[in-house]
């Protein structure tokens, strides 16, 4: 029993003496990536703080569709970062990133666990039958062998190995990150197009209705002879023409929810409803009433205004639609040069590619470390029996040093295939640079260019609604042709469908701007 004990003993000992190597090699690699001057795991910015639950995946689910135009009996109110954040929460692509930082995370283990103890075992049987000229000997013996082995130092190889799995593991983080970005960018474009399709629905709304009031004052002149009937079937079509405007906006408000919905992987019953941004405030107050009847037109009465001469005007539906002239621009306060010290910093794929070039680096380090041998400690005991005598080994504790089998003029053409992809690495950072420099200078050129377009575009608004005015004026009392009336409308509807356009390329331009930058 005291010799057991002792053999027990000494393997726990040795078994706590490796655990003890194992975490000195740990904190060995901590301070080493410290002095580098690299981030750890541990200080890495996390972005998205999402709980999918011990489970694991879950399967989506798939809500019931609503119809078009049907009642809902609740809706939501978010504003686009609701659903940036929704997305964050539910986009599988990204958990999917996240699954691959996972991965690269258990490649640390891996690496690390060559420090780690091994634990080795045997079993040997063995039969021996020799004979000679006088006598026969037969013998059987059986016997077996447990140890620990412990690698103690291999010259850098396996800190080399950990190093690579560090720095994969940074690169997949910044790939997190960087998938992150693009889904970002994709719900803020769509978001401003469902904004875009609504302020273009009030103007496909203002048109029926000027045509409305048009064709019914037209009319009615006509029955006291003022007009002839060209002008009443004239304005029968454009009104018509107006309808149809009117049921192609619904259709494209319809696809812009469609494709905002798609881009944050919208699971819920209930619908919802979008808000005004900073840079693109055109929704009005009847919009959540607007939102549940788009399968409906208003119905549009005749309640013209009249002048002080007494002649009926159009403006009667040109008023409710002043959310054009009380637009507020904000622009964006940023220097070119600043657009692009910012990206060189925050580009989390520029940041991954940095950490390939790391990872390069290390492999070339354990490449050109293989002909350094390995200095391993080791205990075991062992046990035989022959026959009817048994013998038991003393427990046994060694050191050895082992250099393996090595091909020189293999390692020779790995460390050359090494230098060229550590050199592929070097030239992806520069080619990265390099994009993102230009990249950033192009996007800003572009958002300056709108900056200075919307301005203009306001005044253009302002314009053609007071020549529609005047020709409407003109109209009434005779003055000027149908025609004339028709080409200053189509002028005011064409400048507000522009304006609204231009605002949105703006806000895709500032977007795109900032995603270049790297700014979520």
């Amino acid at each position: 029993m005291s010799i057991n004990k002792k053999i027990l003993a000494g393997i726990l000992l040795l078994f706590i003496t490796s655990q003890s190597v194992f975490a000195i090699q740990n904190v060995n690699n901590k301070k080493t990536q410290k002095r580098s001057g690299e981030i750890t795991l541990q200080e890495l910015e996390k972005k998205v703080n999402k709980i999918k639950g011990s489970c694991g995946v879950v399967e989506l689910h798939i809500p019931k569709v609503t119809a078009w135009g049907e009642r809902p009996e609740k809706v939501n109110v978010m504003s686009i970062e609701d659903c940036v954040n929704y997305a964050i929460a539910h986009r599988h692509d990204l958990a999917a990133t996240e699954d691959m930082i996972r991965v690269a995370e258990s490649g640390i283990g891996q690496a690390r666990s060559n420090y780690a103890p091994r634990l080795f075992a045997n079993v040997n049987y063995n039969h021996r039958n020799s004979r000679s000229n006088s006598f026969t000997d037969r013998s059987n013996t059986l016997g077996f062998n447990v140890g620990i082995s412990e690698l103690i130092w291999d010259f850098g190889r396996t800190t080399a190995r950990i190093n690579m799995a560090q720095y994969d593991t940074l690169s997949a983080h910044y790939d997190h990150q960087y998938e992150l970005l693009e889904i970002i960018y994709n719900v803020r474009i769509n978001y401003y197009r469902v904004l875009m399709a609504l302020a273009n629905l009030d103007i496909y709304e203002q048109n029926v209705r000027i045509n409305t009031l048009n064709y019914e004052r037209t009319k009615a002149m006509f029955d006291e002879g003022l007009k002839s009937k060209i002008d009443v079937v004239n304005a029968e079509v454009n009104l018509t023409d107006a309808k149809i405007q009117l049921v192609e906006g619904q259709n494209n408000l319809e696809t812009a929810v469609i494709a905002l919905k798609d881009s944050i992987d919208y699971e819920e019953e209930t619908e919802f409803i979008v808000k005004n941004t900073e840079n693109f405030g055109f929704l009005k107050s009847d919009y959540r009433q607007k939102m549940r009847e788009l399968n409906k037109t208003k119905p549009v009465k005749y309640v013209g205004k009249k002048n002080e001469d007494g002649l009926i005007m159009l403006s009667s539906g040109i008023e409710h639609n002043d959310f054009i002239q009380d637009y507020k621009f904000v622009p964006l306060n940023l220097t070119k040069q600043e657009a692009v010290d910012k990206a060189m910093k925050e580009r989390p794929d520029l940041k991954s590619v940095r950490m390939v070039e790391k990872v390069q680096e290390e492999s070339l380090k354990a490449i050109k470390k293989s002909y350094a041998p390995e200095i391993t400690a080791d205990l075991s005991w062992g046990y035989s029996r022959m026959e009817n005598s048994m013998y038991s080994s003393p427990l046994q504790l060694g050191a050895g040093m082992s250099i393996g089998s090595v091909n020189p003029y293999g390692i020779h053409y790995q460390i050359k295939e090494g230098e060229a992809f550590l050199d592929i690495a070097k030239h992806n950072v520069n080619i990265a640079l390099c994009d993102i420099f230009w990249e950033v200078q192009s996007n800003y050129i572009d958002m300056k260019q709108l900056e200075r377009r919307i301005p203009l575009m306001h005044s253009k608004v302002k314009a053609t609604l007071e020549n529609f005015e005047l020709a409407d004026g003109r109209y009434s009392v005779g003055l000027n042709n149908y025609v004339e009336l028709q080409d200053a409308l189509a002028n005011y509807n064409t400048s507000q469908l522009n304006y609204v356009q231009t605002v949105f390329e703006y806000n895709v331009a500032r977007e795109t701007l900032l995603k270049s930058m790297g700014v979520k």
